[in-house]
């Protein structure tokens, strides 16, 4: 009885540790900077329109001039729900100045932001809402 109990523990042990990265993959809890909203100005140089999550890359001129490249992330939306918000394959054009307003990301170097909540946007140049 006790070998039996044994290996079904490390039988259920062994499928909790596969299960988790499953969850963790989805999490959006400390990836981005919740506590405080920034902004950043940039022209579009890729808009990657696939699931499982979208992806807008601009290209942002720093404090020197110099330009760096800076994902937008859209949260943990797939293509499907970005299509319900309006957005589309053709929503952004390449060089085209945005505004995104949003999260940043909190891994050391990263350029990143998230746009993804009531405190975000995607604006263009003029100040008109994407999508």
């Amino acid at each position: 009885m006790t070998i039996k109990r044994t290996v079904l523990g490390g039988l259920a042990g062994l499928l909790l540790g596969l299960c988790q990265p499953g969850a963790a993959h989805h999490g959006q809890a400390g990836l981005f900077d919740e506590s405080r909203t920034v902004e950043l100005s940039g022209a579009v140089r890729e808009w990657i329109f696939v699931n499982p999550h979208p992806v807008l890359v601009i290209s942002v001129a720093d404090e020197r001039g110099a330009t760096e490249d800076w994902d937008v992330y859209f949260g943990p939306s797939a293509v499907s729900a970005l299509r319900r918000r309006g957005f589309s394959a053709d929503t952004f054009a390449i060089g085209e100045t945005v505004i995104v307003k949003g999260h940043l990301a909190t891994a050391p170097g990263a350029r990143g932001i998230d746009v993804w909540g009531a405190s975000s946007s995607v604006s263009r140049a003029d100040g008109s809402p994407i999508p």
